[in-house]
């Protein structure tokens, strides 16, 4: 039987924070002609696309391990959109019974009515995106929340019943001093959350914050942020890998730190190269298919555009060429799908088990990148050999682009 996990992109958003390069709609911005039934007609889409998925790659009965709703702000859809799905999803698949079903929610649509709903529905983990709890580093990060937001979102998820919360934190905020991020850390083991994602800020193209550091005339001089350099991001996260480690937190993956039993089984299977279900736009999919060809296929980041996709039924085989996106290829040009080559794999199975905490077995790791380089960032202090598997050093997270670089294939 096919194990699989599903990912549920909602692009809905009250308003765009100003790092984000994720596909999202502020709500205040779709047209009218969606507003009233909008919630209804993007529910139907996910359904249509499901089914259109499970007819193009015989996924009928799959096993799905685990679902996560992520956008956007999922938190933002009434209760009827997770159930409407969620019944789908059972009638079409069989979810496993110990499967792990999570939602990001922001704290300022943390309601407590709709967290009793989701944990009704069977969802059994959350997503809080906290951010920092500073509120000028919020406003300048385009947050619409404060920190007794942050709290009462926890508060509200305990008393629905949730035991498995995560808190998102970004290092490096425009105005986060090294007080105000220890302050945050300080806050975050206030609320002992089983479960830390922590993600170094970048500023990446599509981001209102690319826009003002690649043009200071975009934005008022008295108003434009001071951006953080790179090496004092990396002191801060330093920091609170030190202090989470004290604090019996297993740092499990560079960005992610678990107490215990709380990994996050849907990020994992990514890591290990399991299979997953994208659905809608911008989603990615990653599906094994017969005579051992894998793809990879990414969604149009475009509502209008996936909206014509899915109401004509263009991911037919005829309509969805299969084919590589060459570099000058524009990604809002629409849906793509590539068959993976073997160098691809090769390079998966090396830089997504060095992510991780456990890394990759030496033997395989040698014979596939060669002992000259793996030598060499090991002196380097890179790279650390433990119980036969190499793993990337604190000092080697922070450079890891740069060394997946050097060894891949």
């Amino acid at each position: 039987m096919k194990e699989l996990s599903l990912y549920i992109h909602v692009p809905f958003c009250k308003s765009k924070c100003n790092y984000c390069n994720f596909y999202s709609i502020p709500l205040t911005k779709l047209k009218n002609t969606y507003n009233s039934n909008l919630m209804k007609f993007y529910w139907e889409l996910l359904i249509k696309e499901i089914e259109i998925n499970i007819k193009k790659y015989h996924l009928e009965n799959a096993r799905i391990k685990s679902i996560y709703f992520g956008g956007g702000t999922p938190s933002a859809m009434p209760i009827d959109f997770f159930n409407g799905l969620i019944g789908f999803i059972g009638e079409n698949f069989q979810i496993a019974g110990d499967a792990e079903i999570t939602t990001e929610v922001n704290p300022e649509s943390c309601d407590l009515e709709k967290l009793y709903g989701l944990k009704a529905l069977g969802f059994n983990r959350l997503s809080i995106g906290a951010q920092s709890f500073d509120g000028g580093v919020l406003k300048t990060a385009g947050r619409i929340h404060n920190k007794n937001d942050i709290y009462l979102a926890v508060n509200n998820a305990k008393k629905a019943g949730f035991s498995n919360i995560s808190l998102d934190l970004i290092i490096g905020l425009p105005g986060q001093t090294k007080n105000i991020f220890l302050d945050d850390i300080n806050h975050i083991l206030d609320i002992a959350p089983e479960h830390i994602s922590a993600y170094m800020l970048s500023i990446e193209e599509g981001s209102l914050f690319y826009k003002i550091n690649n043009d200071k005339n975009c934005f008022p001089i008295y108003k434009s942020p001071e951006f953080i350099s790179e090496e004092k991001i990396a002191d801060y996260y330093i920091i609170l890998c030190e202090v989470l480690r004290v604090q019996s937190y297993e740092h499990y993956e560079i960005s992610n730190f678990a107490k215990k039993g709380y990994q996050s089984r849907h990020n994992i299977n990514y890591w290990n190269r399991g299979e997953y279900l994208g659905l809608g736009p911008s989603a990615s999919s990653f599906l094994k298919l017969e005579g051992g060809k894998e793809i990879r296929k990414t969604n149009v980041p475009d509502l209008e555009k996936y909206i014509r996709n899915i109401s004509k039924d263009n991911c037919e085989e005829k309509n969805c060429r299969i084919k590589k996106r060459n570099s000058g290829q524009n990604k809002n040009d629409g849906d793509f799908a590539e068959i993976l080559t073997e160098n691809d794999k090769i390079n998966e199975e090396i830089f997504l088990p060095l992510r991780t905490f456990h890394g990759i077995n030496e033997k395989k790791l040698r014979e596939l990148a060669g002992s000259e380089i793996i030598d060499r960032f090991i002196k380097e202090g890179l790279m650390q050999n433990f119980k036969g598997n190499i793993s990337l050093t604190l000092r080697g997270m922070l450079v890891s682009s740069e060394i997946f670089a050097h060894i891949m294939v």
